[in-house]
C-alpha cells in the first residue's frame, strides 16, 4: 500500500468515526414512560476524562458465574486500556472489546490518556451471552472494526432501539439483538478465516463504493484504473472471480444503501438520491423499480412500518 492510499484510509476512518459519533449523539432517550418491558440490553454513549472516575474491575461489577453478562464497547475518540491477564490492549478509535462479567478483565482510562469517548452495550440475554462467549474462545478479545462496517451498522440500529425504549416484549428487542449478534459472529469468523478471493474483492469494492458514492463515484473505469487495468480487462477479471459484472455490482451496492435509508430514515427520495450518487429522484426511481419491482415509496411503506418507530428521527 502506498503512503497516499494509507493516509486516505486513515482520513476516511476519522471522517466515518465523526459521522458515527454525530449519529449516536442525535439518538436521545424517548421522553415519557416509554416501554414497560424490562429488557436485556442497556446502552450508552460516554466521554471520560478522569482516570480515577473510570476504572472497572470485572470482579467488582456484579454478575454471577452462573448468570454472566457481556460488555461490548467501541472507541470513537481518544483511548483507554483493557487489561486481560498479562496483556494490556490500547483501545484506540475504531477498536472494540468484549468482556464477560464476572472475569479478571479490567478496563479503564489510563492517566496518560486525555480522554476516551465510546459507546457500549451491556447484554444480559443468556443465549446471546453464551454465543459471544464461545466466539471469544477462538477470536481475539479486541477487534479493529471499520466505522462503516455491517457490524457497526447493526450496533447503531440496536443502540437506537434500546435508547428509544420502544420494545414491548422480548421478541421485538431480540430482532435487533440477534441482527447484531449475527454480524458479530460473521466479523469474528472473518478474523479467524480470512475471506476467499471472491469475498475479498467484493468487500474491497463495496468499501470503495460506499465511501465515494455521494460524490457520484466510483465508476467502473475508476475501479479499473486503480488496479492498472482497462475497463474491459477489469470487467473480464471481475466476472471470472465473482460471477458478476462490475456495473451491476456497483448499482446493487448503491441500491442496498437506498433500501437501508428508505426503511431506517424519513429522508426524502431526493436526499437519498443525492446521498447514494444517483442523478436525481427520478433516475433513482427508475433504477429502483427495475431492481425491486416496487417504487421507493411502496418499498418504504411495505418494510418500514414495524421498525421505523425504533429508529431516531432525522435531524
Amino acid at each position: 500500500m502506498n503512503n497516499g492510499v494509507s493516509l486516505k484510509r486513515v482520513s476516511d476512518q476519522g471522517r466515518d468515526l465523526r459521522i458515527l459519533y454525530t449519529t449516536l449523539r442525535a439518538i436521545s432517550r424517548t421522553p415519557g414512560p416509554g416501554s414497560t418491558y424490562a429488557g436485556s440490553v442497556y446502552s450508552g454513549l460516554e466521554t471520560r476524562t478522569d482516570p480515577v472516575d473510570y476504572y472497572w474491575d470485572g470482579r467488582k461489577r456484579g454478575g454471577h458465574p452462573k448468570y454472566p453478562y457481556v460488555v461490548w464497547q467501541y472507541t470513537l475518540e481518544g483511548w483507554g486500556n483493557l487489561e486481560a491477564g498479562k496483556s494490556v490492549y490500547r483501545l484506540e478509535p475504531g477498536t472494540a472489546f468484549t468482556t464477560i462479567v464476572p472475569s479478571d478483565d479490567i478496563y479503564c482510562l489510563p492517566k496518560k490518556s486525555s480522554g476516551w469517548t465510546f459507546f457500549w452495550f451491556i447484554i444480559h440475554h443468556a443465549y446471546v451471552v453464551e454465543r459471544m462467549r464461545k466466539r471469544l474462545k477462538t477470536a481475539p478479545q479486541v477487534w479493529r472494526i471499520p466505522a462503516d462496517s455491517a457490524l457497526i451498522v447493526r450496533a447503531v440500529d440496536l443502540y437506537g432501539w434500546v435508547r428509544s425504549a420502544a420494545a414491548r416484549d422480548e421478541f421485538s428487542e431480540e430482532s435487533f439483538l440477534f441482527a447484531f449478534l449475527l454480524e458479530y459472529e460473521r466479523f469474528g469468523h472473518a478474523l479467524l478465516h480470512p475471506p476467499a478471493p471472491r469475498e475479498r474483492l467484493l468487500n474491497e469494492l463495496k468499501t470503495e463504493i460506499l465511501e465515494e458514492m455521494r460524490s457520484g463515484g466510483p465508476t467502473v473505469e475508476q475501479l479499473a484504473g486503480r488496479r492498472k487495468m482497462s475497463r474491459s480487462a477489469f470487467s473480464h477479471y471481475f466476472r471470472n472471480v465473482t460471477g458478476l459484472t462490475p456495473a451491476k455490482f456497483v448499482t446493487d451496492v448503491k441500491l442496498g444503501e437506498v433500501t437501508r435509508l428508505l426503511v431506517g430514515t424519513n429522508l426524502k427520495l431526493s436526499a437519498i438520491a443525492e446521498f447514494t450518487g444517483f442523478a436525481d429522484a427520478t433516475h433513482l426511481g427508475k433504477v429502483f423499480r427495475r431492481r425491486y419491482f416496487l417504487t421507493p415509496d411502496r418499498y418504504r411503506q411495505a418494510f418500514s412500518a414495524s421498525s421505523l418507530e425504533a429508529r431516531p428521527p432525522d435531524k
